[in-house]
């Protein structure tokens, strides 16, 4: 590994970002389900009406 690859993965700003996909990633696969509502049937289509 170069010394610049090296600095970066100690540089606290790296272990930052890695940490806030970590934690969006958790929300995500946390919270997802949750809204996900899944119908049995399909929704109606709206009834269209020409315009005069």
């Amino acid at each position: 590994m170069s010394k610049t690859m090296q600095k970066l993965v100690k540089s606290d700003f790296f272990w930052r970002f890695v940490g806030g996909f970590a934690i969006g990633a958790v929300g995500v696969v946390t919270l997802q389900p949750a809204s996900a509502q899944h119908q049995s049937q399909p929704a109606p289509a709206a009834a269209v009406h020409p315009v005069r």
